[in-house]
């Protein structure tokens, strides 16, 4: 070795040894965040609903009476709410309908490309919901709920008879 140059000072046994335990530890602490990114990516993942087919608008008197929650991307505590009250009360009013089809709930997406159709043929303008005849086909009796009660009973006592009428073929006009 040339006089100029520098050595460095050997190291103990004890501070290799404590260098790996560094490496060890900051390696594991990586993988620990990555791990907990990678979870919260696949909780957020499963929380997207998968988008349910609309009800077919059959004309032929075996459609659903269906009742759909218009919303766009942005949805505020109020409107969750709303949405949550509505698929209840139709569990709780209609329990057999919604088992067997007769009477069905769908949130729909207003800033989707793929619902203007259906956005169209309810000339939606607002977050509110819409009950339809589907079972008379596209053109079918429809009634937009303009006034959304904020307590679920008293949703229920404006959705529930409407729901009904429909089913026993009462509702007359479309809005």
């Amino acid at each position: 070795m040339s006089p100029d140059a520098k050595t460095l000072p050997e190291k103990s046994g004890k501070e290799t040894a404590m260098q790996r335990l560094r490496i060890v530890a900051v390696v594991a602490l990586f993988l620990f965040m990555l791990g907990g990114i990678a979870t919260a990516a696949m909780r957020e993942y499963g929380k997207r609903p998968v988008k349910p087919s609309l009800p077919a608008t059959s004309g032929d008197g075996t459609g659903p009476v269906a009742v759909y929650y218009f919303h766009g991307f942005q949805r505020c505590a109020g409107c969750l709410r709303t949405e949550k009250m509505l698929c209840e009360v139709l569990e709780e009013a209609f329990p057999a309908e919604m088992k067997a089809g007769t009477v069905v709930f769908r949130a729909v997406n207003v800033e989707e490309i793929e619902n203007v159709d259906i956005v169209e043929r309810f000339s939606v303008t607002a977050r509110h919901p819409v009950v339809a005849d589907e079972r008379r086909g596209p053109n079918g009796p429809w009634k937009e709920i303009a006034r959304i009660p904020g307590e679920k009973e008293e949703l229920r006592k404006v959705v529930e008879p409407l729901v009904r009428s429909m089913l026993q073929g009462e509702a007359g006009e479309s809005r």
